[in-house]
């Protein structure tokens, strides 16, 4: 039985949840660190002036707005499985399987949690990282993610009602 690609189960879903969690936090953080480093060269070199000044600062902002955005898409992420399970074709038995492998699903994002911890601790991302404390939050407790993501997948699956698509 191939567990990642059964369409009876949420455990496919669940690892992109958090490979797409894990992505969009260090895109962020890459970028967050990309622009520092841009404005840095651009006051050295002098080409700052008032306007300069104000869109850098305008743009300063919306990449802070991305740290509330990763809450906003761990939440969706969240509910979208409890939503995935409710519309899935399986027998309510298939939350035993999803409760066995649970424990696979809780190593992997653990091991999701030390890649990101890992690619973020270069001291180069030490500048950047305070202005992403939700989203370090987020990426650094992808097992809690991913253990809320299971449950919420587990109770509906095993909450739906049989509308006839499993009879013979």
């Amino acid at each position: 039985m191939n567990l990642l690609n059964s369409k009876k189960g949420i455990i496919g879903e669940v690892m992109a949840g958090v490979v797409a969690l894990v992505m969009f936090g260090y895109v962020i953080i890459f970028s967050m660190l990309y622009y520092t480093v841009f404005v840095d060269g651009v006051t050295d070199a002098g080409f700052v002036d008032d306007a300069i000044l104000d869109v850098e600062e305008k743009f300063h902002g919306v990449l802070e707005l991305f740290d509330y955005i990763t809450i906003v898409i761990a939440a969706v992420l969240i509910i979208g499985i409890g939503i995935v399970s409710k519309r899935v074709a399986s027998a309510p038995v298939f939350f035993v399987i999803v409760l066995i492998s649970s424990t696979i699903m809780g190593l992997l994002s653990y091991f999701f949690n030390y890649l990101f911890v890992s690619m973020i601790s270069d001291t180069i991302f030490s500048t950047v990282l305070v202005f992403f404390p939700r989203t370090m939050l987020v990426c650094t407790n992808l097992h809690w993610i991913a253990l809320a993501m299971m449950t919420v997948g587990s109770i509906t699956l095993y909450g739906k009602r049989e509308k006839g698509q499993f009879l013979g």
